[in-house]
């Protein structure tokens, strides 16, 4: 507690020293004492005027009073007195009085100077207040501290002294306290006491108030908060001394968390921080060192542990360690993670890719055994329980014996015969019965049969009876070959090779030889049937094997007369040139070719024929199987050894598809050895005029505009006839009954209209009959095609023409003709102004119309509003076009709205047809004139050419050809034309862009539908 001392002047007691008491903070002009009755004796009257006034009037301590009325002497407050402020200020002795001495000067008679004493009793006006903010107070102890330990507190201040100063204070607190209060009033010492000893883990913390109290019951409260600090006392302890976990599958992930460990500490802060760790080393498993997960750090396997016991400790981090312990036992569950084990004896076996290589000897008799085998599943349980059989067909010679739950035996339950079979795969299946999904292993094994020298070779024929021809010369030392015997042994290898040998080859010495390999017998000499004329050869064919087997047959040799003379067939040279029309009748004989044999024997002059066709190439069946022609083999009426080789029409011939058959004819006689002779043929197929000429026309309807083609209107037809040479020649003509004069049409298919004919009448329809004739013999073919023209203007509405003309009765088109096949069509037209130097396109532009008549009422019902996009298009180019480039006096003709082709092919984004002259334009679906060649818009583009004034004409003609398949692609269509013929004027400059000039001369609109 604070103390403040007064400092006050003291002066001994004097006869005329007054001491006036007075009490603090009296308000302003209080009167404190009235100086007159106190200084003047009591015997003054009234009536003598004295005049009293202070010594000073600012300084202390006079700032404080004033004296009212000096006559009468009246001292009054003039500032309020805090006593307690003058004893902090140190203006006054506090310990003892605080006393504010005056002086006081009295003019009476004379100066008279008096000393006055305001003594300021003290008011208890404050009460107890502590230091502390907001009057709250924590305070830390630890609960290690002994009993009869002090805490010192800052007592309270109270400005006011004696009894209304403090004088005690008292603990307030809703539950036992370990502390008791302890105060000294002279010392001011204020201190807490430990009366009891402190348990943090029980107590951690205390609230409690202090009061102090002054003499008059004011108080003043102190909050106390005490934090009890720990100290590391209490050891961890884990929720249980056992952990133990079932069930942990074995295929469990290496780092899964399989539990986590938890203990306490009592205590806090650092000694209550716990690390987990392993005692026992285990590699299998780690603790996390902060939260006491365990984790699996390796692959478990029940089959080799099937129980795993931890301990783990627990330690804090406080001063001196405790610790705690706990165990941890891991039971594994059993997975399905074993593939059943198939083992076998003896082990030493071959293995090939999880196949098992056995080689039996077909020898090997019944029941007996080929492997010991045993199945093993490491797992437990179901999971290790094993169902084991044999997969293989019910008549393989093998068979799974049982011995116990896990073994058994592979043994034989036939016999064996590598010559039926050779080789056995089959599967040896071992299954568990694990869940969710069984596993199996298999033990795939190949059983290979080894020969044994079990069969006998055996001739192919019995008691051969053969013939040589006697004075055959002998040319080599070896002989000649006369016969080959052939045995077969279905052994292998050794016990399968045969060795031919002649038994009785000491009967005949240096006649015969038989080769021990192919069995090839061979004369050593010439014979002569007048000496001997039958020779019996016993053969042995004997095999290699270790134990050799072998058989014997007779061959019976005849002698015959020599085979002297090949074949001869009854032409100059063995290369013969046959031919035959095509679609020649069946039977019909194409040639007949005489062969004989010279010989007089009967073997020696028998002749037979063998034919190849297309000798030189490679064999091709399906060629082979359409020959349409036979040959037939007859024995001549002349002589026994004479043969006619007829060749005759079995088929179809097509001399379009095949125009020649080259053949070849092996003839041969049987003599001993036989002799040959080839004759090579040549069949060729003539044509015959069996195919009419063709139109290749897509369209027979064309429309034609006056005021873009003044003068004429070219057009090129094109026909095709498969035949060859007169056959396919073509010449074209019109009808001359039907005809006008204003058309005419050259024989090599030029169409030209004359335009500019007085005859002709607008909006008028003229059909032309077309006779398309080839040259054949004896009858040539003849064709008639109608061809519609419509001849209009500018002002033809041509979508009604296209709307009424394009459907007509297709009987009323034709006239009878001898012959009429209408093949493909294709139109191939253009149209053009001639001028003085008539210029035509060099490259070709293709103008596509619909493939057939039937798809134009479709289009049209489907494409109404699209017509009409267009027409508005067309129109607008025109007006652009008007604008611009063209004089007023040409006109634009609206198309109908069918004309689906591009007039211009462009090719790496250039156009093919390019004339100095011609003035060719596009218009875009924007109305742009410019060449946007690489992004032609889908909208039909329209071709305008524009004529000169002049009134020659030239010959040139050119051709168009355009496809278009179907409706779907009748906006996109790509066409180009080709120049018949040029002459020197029509040569076009190189197309450039960047002229402007270029868009001069000629202009053409196509309108063909």
């Amino acid at each position: 507690m604070f103390s403040c001392c007064c400092y006050c002047q003291q002066k001994q007691q004097q006869e005329n020293h007054f001491i006036i008491r007075t009490i603090e903070k009296l308000p302003v002009h209080t009167e404190v004492i009235n100086l007159r009755r106190l200084l003047l004796s009591n015997n003054t009257t009234d009536s003598i005027t004295a005049d009293f006034s202070l010594a000073k009037r600012d300084e202390f301590p006079y700032m404080f009073f004033i004296i009212n009325h000096s006559s009468q002497g009246i001292l009054t407050i003039r500032k309020e007195i805090d006593r307690d402020e003058l004893c902090r200020l140190r203006r006054c002795r506090c310990d003892t009085w605080c006393d504010l001495e005056l002086e006081i000067f009295i003019n009476i008679d004379k100066y008279n100077l008096e000393y006055i004493t305001i003594r300021i009793l003290d008011k208890n006006d404050h009460s107890p207040q502590f230091s502390s903010l907001n009057n709250q107070l924590n305070l830390t102890i630890v609960e290690s501290a002994p009993i009869g330990a002090s805490i010192k507190l800052e007592p309270a201040i109270d400005y006011d002294q004696g009894q209304n100063g403090i004088i005690g204070y008292s603990l307030v607190s809703s539950s036992p306290l370990p502390f008791s209060l302890h105060y000294d009033l002279i010392r001011n010492d204020l201190s807490l006491v430990v009366e009891k000893h402190l348990d943090r883990e029980f107590i951690s913390s205390y609230n409690f108030d202090i009061i102090a109290y002054d003499g008059d019951n004011h108080t003043g409260l102190l909050h106390i908060y005490i934090n009890v600090d720990d100290i590391n006392d209490s050891a961890p302890k884990f929720n249980r001394s056992t952990y133990t976990i079932n069930n942990v599958s074995e295929n469990i992930p290496i780092g899964s968390i399989i539990i986590r460990v938890h203990a306490t500490d009592d205590d806090e802060g650092v000694n209550a921080e716990l690390t987990y760790h392993l005692i026992n080393q285990e590699n299998c498993f780690e603790i996390d060192p902060i939260t006491g997960d365990v984790r699996v750090i390796c692959l478990l396997d029940y089959e080799i542990k099937t129980t795993y016991q931890l301990e783990i400790e627990a330690i804090d981090a406080g001063e001196g360690s405790k610790t705690d312990f706990c165990t941890l036992i891991i039971h594994l569950m059993d997975e399905n993670d074993n593939y059943p084990v198939i083992d076998f004896y003896p082990n030493d076996i071959e293995m090939n890719v999880n196949t098992l290589k056995l080689f039996l000897n077909e020898s090997l008799s019944i029941n007996s055994l080929i492997l010991s085998l045993s199945v093993m599943d490491l797992d437990s349980g179901d999971n290790g329980r094993v169902t084991w059989k044999l997969d293989g067909s019910s008549s393989m010679p093998f068979q799974l014996i049982r011995l116990t739950e896990n073994t058994g035996e592979l043994r034989t339950k036939n016999l064996l015969d590598r010559e039926y079979i050779s080789e056995y795969y089959f599967t040896l299946e071992a299954t568990d019965h694990g869940k969710p999904k069984p596993k199996a292993t298999y033990l795939r094994i190949h059983i290979i049969v080894l020969d044994d020298n079990d069969n006998i070779p055996k001739f192919r024929q019995e008691n051969i009876h053969a013939k040589i021809s006697e004075h055959t010369k002998i040319s080599s030392p070896n002989g000649y070959e006369i016969y080959r015997v052939q045995a077969d042994d279905f052994d292998l290898d050794q016990n399968g090779e045969i060795v031919y040998s002649i038994l009785n080859e000491n009967n005949h010495t240096n006649l015969f030889h038989i080769d021990p390999q192919t069995g090839v017998i061979r004369a050593l000499v010439e014979f002569d049937r007048q000496q001997q004329d039958t020779y019996l050869l016993n053969i042995q064919a004997r095999d290699k094997g270790s134990s050799p087997l072998s058989s014997d047959t007779t061959i019976t040799f005849t002698i015959v007369p020599l085979n002297e003379h090949s074949p001869i067939c009854d032409i100059d040279n063995k290369n013969l040139s046959l031919s035959i029309i095509e679609n020649s009748k069946e039977g019909t004989i194409i040639g007949t070719i005489s062969c004989r044999d010279d010989d007089k024997d009967e073997n020696n002059g028998q002749i037979s024929v063998a034919s190849r066709w297309w000798p030189d190439e490679k064999e091709d069946n399906k060629i082979k199987s359409n020959i349409p022609f036979e040959i037939i083999i007859q024995k001549s009426n002349l002589s026994e050894s004479t043969i006619q080789v007829m060749i005759m029409v079995n088929g179809l011939i097509d001399r379009e598809l095949i125009s020649s058959y080259p053949l070849l004819l092996i003839v041969s006689d049987h003599g001993n050895p036989p002799k040959s002779t080839n004759v090579s043929l040549l069949i060729e197929v003539l044509d015959e005029n069996d195919n009419c000429p063709q139109l290749h026309i897509e369209t027979t309807f064309l429309m034609i505009n006056r005021d873009i083609t003044k003068k004429k209107f070219l057009m090129h037809l094109i026909a095709s006839d498969n035949d060859q040479d007169a056959n396919g020649e073509i010449t074209f003509e019109l009808s001359p009954s039907t005809s006008p004069s204003f058309v005419v049409l050259h024989s090599n298919g030029t169409l030209v209209v004359q335009t500019s004919s007085n005859l002709i009448q607008d909006d008028s329809l003229v059909n032309l009959h077309v006779q398309i004739r080839d040259h054949g013999e004896p009858i040539p073919c003849l064709i008639v095609e109608t061809l519609r023209l419509f001849i209009g203007s500018n002002r033809t509405d041509w979508f009604n023409v296209l709307k009424k003309y394009n459907s007509y009765d297709e009987a009323s088109l034709r006239l009878a003709t001898e012959q009429v096949q209408q093949g493909k069509r294709m139109v191939h037209s253009f149209s053009t102004q001639s001028t003085s130097g008539s210029f035509l396109p060099k490259n070709s532009l293709y103008i596509t119309s619909l493939k057939t008549r039937k798809q134009i009422f479709t289009i049209f019902i489907g494409s109404s509003i699209l017509i009409f996009i267009v027409i508005i298009t067309i129109i607008l180019c025109f007006a652009d076009r008007l604008h611009k480039k063209i004089k007023s006096k040409n006109s634009l003709i609206k198309t109908n709205g069918m004309i689906n082709a591009s007039p211009y092919m462009l090719t790496n984004g250039k156009r093919m047809a390019n004339s100095s002259p011609t003035k060719t334009r596009y218009c875009y679906e924007d109305g742009s004139p410019a060449h946007h060649y690489t992004s032609l818009k889908s909208i039909k583009p329209i071709i305008i050419v524009a004529s000169s004034s002049s009134q020659s004409s030239s010959s040139s003609v050119g051709s168009t050809a355009c496809g278009n398949t179907a409706y779907s692609r009748v906006m996109n269509t790509t066409c180009s034309y080709t120049a018949i013929e040029t002459s020197d004027e029509l040569m076009p400059i190189e197309f450039d862009d960047n002229h402007d000039d270029i868009h001069s001369g000629v202009e053409l609109m196509m309108t063909t539908v």
